[in-house]
């Protein structure tokens, strides 16, 4: 009797998985990019215990007429956001905002705000150093259904010029809690090649920590070596505006933004959400523990007046003909 032939094995082909974002390298390095990787390393869900579901890591506002108390990390901090779009003079559906840069994504909510703000812009660009970050944007941006939209890269703020498609510029760019993280030196080349990638009227959205006081004479209240959250190189009101202002953008509005006290309770509610047992029963290290102490320290100095957090609205003028 004779025996079938045995079938012929078919090749086994790896199924090709898309990237959830893409990679994008600049001819020099940025020796300080570890730092503040290791920085956001910890888990989202520890994060999100930490500061809110939201993961909004630029403090917040409290005196908004729509909030009741008790008011949470995640709302306060969305209504800091709001209240910076409305300086900025952003209503909801303009159909003039076409792409969106949002420069440091964090864990990508503010992509997935400004997509629902926005519903007919079709590209909004997130870059960010920090590959768990990234992977869990792309997972909560494909939970939204808004992974169509939203491009992920996996890039050095200074590379921002090399992101696709230059003919396209940018109508608005957000740079929230992410140049305290910046040496000078890549402040100033950041924004040098951001402003070739905006377009003529395009908006920048800016929030970070400054210095009013002297740099070289402040000292902080919790003397130490320790680089905490990556944030040592501190910055003037006078230079930081400066620099904005030498890369081709003008000020439409500066200001502090939220107040002292506001971001003094948004810090002390996220050191007690991290000194909570039932949410931390083993305790907190790496980043999150830098967080709890630099949060009393943070608010000594902010009752003093020596930092504050600034909202920046700037713009790139239209070229005079």
């Amino acid at each position: 009797m004779n025996t079938p032939a045995k079938r012929a094995k078919q090749p086994v082909t790896a199924n090709k998985v898309r990237p959830p974002y893409k990679v994008i390298k600049g001819s020099t390095v940025d020796s300080y990019q570890e730092k503040v990787v290791y920085t956001y390393g910890d888990s989202p869900e520890d994060w999100g215990k930490a500061i809110g579901d939201c993961r909004l890591f630029q403090f917040g506002v409290y005196d908004d007429p729509r909030s009741k108390p008790p008011i949470s990390l995640d709302e306060s901090g969305i209504r800091y956001f709001e209240r910076q779009l409305k300086l900025a003079g952003l209503k909801k559906r303009d159909r003039r905002v076409k792409r969106i840069l949002d420069v440091g994504c964090g864990w990508g909510y503010i992509l997935k705000y400004l997509a629902e703000y926005f519903p007919k812009c079709q590209r909004l660009d997130g870059v960010n150093v920090s590959r768990r970050q990234l992977d869990y944007c792309a997972k909560f941006h494909a939970e939204q259904r808004l992974s169509d939209r939203i491009n992920l890269y996996l890039c050095n703020a200074k590379d921002v010029e090399l992101l696709p498609d230059a003919d396209e510029p940018y109508d608005l760019v957000i740079i929230r809690g992410v140049i305290s993280h910046f040496p000078n030196e890549l402040y100033e080349n950041t924004m040098h090649a951001l402003a070739s990638r905006v377009r003529e009227g395009g908006v920048v959205v800016i929030s970070d920590n400054l210095y009013n006081t002297e740099l070289q004479t402040y000292t902080s209240d919790t003397p130490d070596e320790v680089d905490r959250l990556a944030c040592k190189h501190r910055k003037s009101p006078a230079y930081f505006r400066e620099v904005l202002e030498q890369s081709g953008f003008t000020t439409h509005d500066m200001r502090v933004l939220p107040s002292n006290i506001d971001v003094a309770r948004w810090l002390m509610d996220s050191k007690a959400n991290i000194e909570n047992k039932e949410l931390f029963p083993n305790g907190v290290t790496g980043a999150l523990e830098e967080l709890r102490v630099l949060a009393e320290n943070w608010s000594v100095a902010l009752l003093k007046g020596k930092v504050s957090t600034y909202s920046v609205i700037m713009r790139k003028p239209s070229e005079k003909i």
